[in-house]
């Protein structure tokens, strides 16, 4: 089995997006988990590990760092946006250290469209990202006992959906539905929605590649909002394959996947995965070809045109990020590799 050793050291060479591979180009040589806004003409991102969160005009590349002189607080993880145009951002309010920061203390904020007024803390703590609808006000996201000690231990998860009310308090957390508990062992992690709402596709991560590197695996599965029905979507053993990135017909999405090598860790690449069970993916990204690095949380354009992402290394934490890129899906959709669809039947 490989495992590579996180050490988080910038890396002693060429950037990769400084000769891209083919569609690819370089958006930026800095910047973590890129997310698309509604207009499809900005891209939120966060600057640096704990750092603060940024915009960049994809016409003029001009970036706006949104939270710098913003508030007091300064150490988020991630930042998308709300239909609206409000941006929500997860982080904790002080840094501490790397694991009670990002497992423990990570937190749901919201600030309004204009960045005009400091972010604001929802009062919930969650468990890694989020997902947001595209149409809806609706958001999705896990919680375990770290996070929230009347839900159990840290292994005991919880995942649920619920809505940004706006009131005359300002906008705040409407009433949680629960939509999936976890077993003992996997931890789930909601990612995004599709059918018009109806379903929530996630994460599971089954074990652990460092704690049980004989059993482990990160599976695709949907959860209906109403009926509590699930679905898997791909279930390959000892293989990471996180959804990361909703496309905008619904029936495919992103996938950060291990599948090149058996039995290893980290995911290299960005594969497009089709949502109906037969785990049909092709490969979008080729950083299989430019080791060290490897591309992972994606984000889709919402034309579809474009897919934004972010590079790092084998040895990188997983969030950490080195660079963000662009790749042209509209002209990769036309070429030969585009057609090179794998099932795996998972």
């Amino acid at each position: 089995m490989t495992i590579h050793k996180v050490d988080n050291k910038p890396f002693e060479g060429p950037h990769v997006l400084d000769d891209p591979p083919e569609y690819h180009q370089k958006l930026l040589d800095y910047g973590e988990r890129p997310y698309w806004s509604p207009d499809g003409k900005r891209i939120a991102f966060i600057d640096n590990n704990y750092g603060d969160a940024c915009e960049i005009d994809i016409a003029t590349r001009k970036v706006t760092n949104l939270t710098k002189n913003l508030g007091e607080y300064h150490s988020f993880l991630r930042v998308l946006y709300l239909p609206n145009g409000d941006y929500i951002l997860i982080g904790p309010k002080e840094f501490k250290d790397r694991n009670v920061s990002r497992h423990i203390e990570s937190e749901l904020w919201i600030m309004d469209k204009d960045a005009k007024t400091s972010p604001k803390p929802l009062g919930r703590r969650i468990s890694e990202g989020c997902g947001v609808s595209t149409t809806t006000n609706l958001i999705t996201y896990s919680v375990h006992g770290g996070n929230d000690p009347s839900i159990g231990s840290r292994q005991d998860f919880k995942c649920f959906v619920t809505e940004i009310v706006y009131g005359e308090h300002g906008p705040e957390l409407g009433k949680e539905k629960l939509i999936y508990e976890n077993k003992r062992g996997r931890a789930p992690e909601p990612q995004d929605f599709r059918h018009n709402d109806t379903e929530v596709i996630m994460a599971e991560y089954v074990g652990s590649p460092f704690r049980t590197p004989n059993n482990w695996n990160c599976v695709v599965k949907g959860v209906n909002i109403e009926t509590g029905e699930v679905r898997t979507y791909i279930d390959e053993p000892l293989t990471h394959n996180e959804p990361e990135g909703i496309f905008p017909d619904g029936e495919h999405i992103c996938l950060e996947s291990s599948c090149d090598h058996e039995n290893s860790y980290p995911p290299i690449d960005l594969w497009k995965l089709k949502l109906d069970g037969t785990g049909r993916r092709v490969r979008m990204t080729e950083m299989i070809h430019h080791v060290p690095w490897r591309a992972s949380n994606s984000n889709v354009s919402p034309d579809g045109r474009w897919l934004a992402y972010m590079v790092n290394t084998y040895t990188s934490e997983a969030g950490f990020g080195m660079g963000l890129g662009l790749m042209n899906l509209e002209a990769w959709e036309k070429s030969e590799k585009a057609q090179k669809w794998e099932a795996t039947n998972g």
